[in-house]
This record gives C-alpha cells, sequence and structure tokens, in this order.
C-alpha cells in the first residue's frame, strides 16, 4: 500500500487573532507591573512592621521583667502579682503610657502599696502623665510619698495627683523637678498639719519669684522646722 499524505491550506484573515494575543499580552504586562507595585510597596512596610514587631516584643519584655522585680523584690506573691499585671497592661492601652507603666507599678508597691490601692495610684499617675505632666514613674513616687505622709484615708491617689497638676499648672515648675523636691517637704508638714494642698501651693508661689523646686523645698522645710522650734518656746 502506498503511503499517502494529506496536506491542508488554511487561507484566512488573521487580524482578529492578531488582536486577540496583543489585547491579552497587554493585559498580562499590565498585571505584571500591578504585582510589582504591590511587592514594592511590601517592601516598603516591611521595615516598619519589623521594628513594631521587635519594639512589641522588647514592651512585653521589659513590662514581664518589671513583674518579676516586683515578685523576688517587693515580695508580693505570685497570684497576686499577675492580677495586677492585667490591670497594669489594660490601664496602659487605655492612657497610651504601655513601656512605663510597669516601672511605675515596681514604684508603687515598693512604697508599700497594695491591691485596689495600689491600682488606683496607677491609674491616676498614667492619666497624668498622658496629659503632660511628666513621667509615670516620677508621678507615682511623689504619689506615694504624699500619700504615705498624709494617709491614704486622708490623701487619696487621685486627690495627689490633682494637687501635682496644680502646682505645675499654677507654677514655673516641671512636674519632674517637682516630683524631685517636693518629697523632703512631706514628712515635716503633715506633722504640722500642714496639707498637701497647701504645700503644692506653697512651692508654686515661690515658683513665680524665681525659685526653682530645690530651693523652694528648702526654704519651705526651713521655715516650717522653724515653726517647730519656736512654738513650744511662744507656748510658755
Amino acid at each position: 500500500m502506498a503511503d499517502s499524505k494529506l496536506r491542508v491550506q488554511l487561507i484566512g484573515d488573521s487580524s482578529r487573532l492578531t488582536g486577540s494575543l496583543n489585547t491579552a499580552s497587554a493585559r498580562l504586562s499590565k498585571f505584571g507591573k500591578k504585582i510589582s507595585s504591590i511587592g514594592a510597596s511590601m517592601q516598603r512596610f516591611a521595615l516598619p512592621l519589623a521594628i513594631a514587631g521587635g519594639a512589641a516584643i522588647k514592651m512585653g519584655v521589659d513590662f514581664d521583667k518589671s513583674m518579676t522585680k516586683i515578685k523576688s523584690l517587693v515580695g508580693l506573691a505570685g497570684d497576686a502579682v499577675d492580677k495586677m499585671g492585667k490591670q497594669a497592661r489594660q490601664m496602659a492601652i487605655e492612657t497610651g503610657q504601655s513601656t512605663k507603666a510597669a516601672d511605675a507599678l515596681f514604684f508603687i508597691t515598693s512604697a508599700g502599696l497594695r491591691g485596689e490601692q495600689a491600682m488606683d495610684v496607677l491609674n491616676a499617675s498614667l492619666k497624668a502623665s498622658a496629659v503632660g505632666l511628666g513621667e509615670v514613674s516620677q508621678i507615682a513616687d511623689l504619689a506615694t510619698s504624699a500619700m504615705n505622709a498624709y494617709g491614704s484615708d486622708t490623701l487619696s491617689a487621685s486627690g495627689a495627683t490633682d494637687v501635682l497638676v496644680a502646682a505645675v499648672r499654677e507654677g514655673k515648675l516641671s512636674s519632674e523637678e517637682l516630683a524631685g523636691s517636693m518629697g523632703s517637704v512631706l514628712p515635716t508638714a503633715s506633722a504640722l498639719g500642714v496639707s498637701f494642698n497647701d504645700v503644692g501651693a506653697a512651692m508654686a508661689a515661690m515658683s513665680r519669684t524665681g525659685t526653682d523646686a530645690a530651693q523652694g523645698a528648702t526654704q519651705l522645710n526651713a521655715i516650717l522646722m522653724g515653726i517647730t522650734k519656736t512654738g513650744p518656746a511662744q507656748d510658755k
């Protein structure tokens, strides 16, 4: 049987096919550019996201370290510290002071405050710091000093921070200056029945004449000490 070949020749209009192929090619090219653009955008976001993630991890580690310090150095029971830690995290998120809450809680518990009383001081200090009054730990330090000097039954956490806010607002002092100096006056003032509010007002008034916080505290303490020395002599 002889081999046979069938040859078929198709002749037609190829313009439609060519046009379709060109359209498909253009669409693929456009899609490729979009993918490249998305890739570039992801690269721009990758570094900030990595940095933010690293910061969040560090923040969590620092928070846990402060909680461990409270357990080991302050001597509180682990379950009590864990409970306060959960509350502190929530307060920190609400006030935007996440990096400082744990350190402040360490100061507060070291001052002898516990439970809800400690959390009240932390909450008041975080809110005061959030409105620009200074570092949370410094505010908490002064608030606890005042509460210990006058008694928590007499002076609440919110009351202590309110006095600090008023003194900063009415005087020419920063909260950092007050926190570092005002505490030295409180034992004498409380012993004489001079209120924390009066101490804050006196410090603010002296600052208006150019007296810094350290000098104001020294002068006010000298005045109060003078009263204790001259008082009994005047009674005779």
